[in-house]
C-alpha cells in the first residue's frame, strides 16, 4: 500500500560532480585563497592575482601573484613575478620569485631573478641567473659633510715601518 516501486528507484538519474577547471576557492580560516586554471583552460592575457594561483593549463601573458604552483603538463608564455613559485612544466619568459623551486620536469627558457632557489636533478633553465640582493643606496644621490668629515691621517716617522 505504501512501498516505492522499484521501477521508481532504478530510473533515476545520476548525477556526478564534474571538476571545475577554473575555481577560486577560500581555505575555511579567513585566510587566502587560490585560483585554479584547469589543464584544457587557455588564458590569453596578463593576469594579476592577490592570492595563490595554480595552473595546469596554458597562460599566454604575463603572471603577478603571490604563490604560483605550475603542473608539469602546463605552459606558460609570459613574464612570472610570485613571491614563492614552483614550477613543473613550460615557461617562456623572464621569473622574479623569491623562494623558487624548479622540478625535474620544468623546462625553462628566459632568465630567473630569485633569493632563494632549488633546481631539482632533470630540471632545464635556458637562461641566466641573477640573485635578488638588498637594495643598495643610489650612490648618485648619496652626499657627505666634508666639515664633519674627519681630517686625513698624518704619519710620523715613528709610524713609518723599517
Amino acid at each position: 500500500m505504501f512501498s516505492k516501486s522499484k521501477q521508481t528507484l532504478e530510473s533515476a538519474p545520476t548525477i556526478t560532480p564534474s571538476r571545475a577547471p577554473a575555481v577560486a576557492r577560500s581555505n575555511g580560516t579567513g585566510g587566502s585563497s587560490f585560483s585554479i586554471i584547469g589543464d584544457g583552460i587557455t588564458i590569453t592575457g596578463n593576469i594579476d592575482s592577490r592570492v595563490d594561483l595554480h595552473i595546469d593549463g596554458e597562460v599566454i601573458g604575463d603572471i603577478k601573484c603571490l604563490s604560483l604552483v605550475q603542473g608539469p603538463s602546463s605552459k606558460i608564455q609570459g613574464a612570472i613575478i610570485a613571491q614563492n613559485a614552483s614550477l613543473s612544466g613550460s615557461v617562456e619568459g623572464s621569473i622574479e620569485s623569491g623562494d623558487l623551486v624548479i622540478s625535474s620536469t620544468a623546462r625553462i627558457s628566459g632568465d630567473v631573478a630569485y633569493e632563494n632557489v632549488t633546481i631539482e636533478q632533470g630540471g632545464h633553465v635556458d637562461g641566466k641567473f641573477k640573485h635578488k640582493s638588498a637594495k643598495l643606496p643610489n650612490m648618485a644621490k648619496t652626499t657627505v659633510d666634508m666639515k664633519s668629515a674627519s681630517p686625513p691621517l698624518e704619519l710620523t716617522e715613528g709610524d713609518k715601518a723599517a
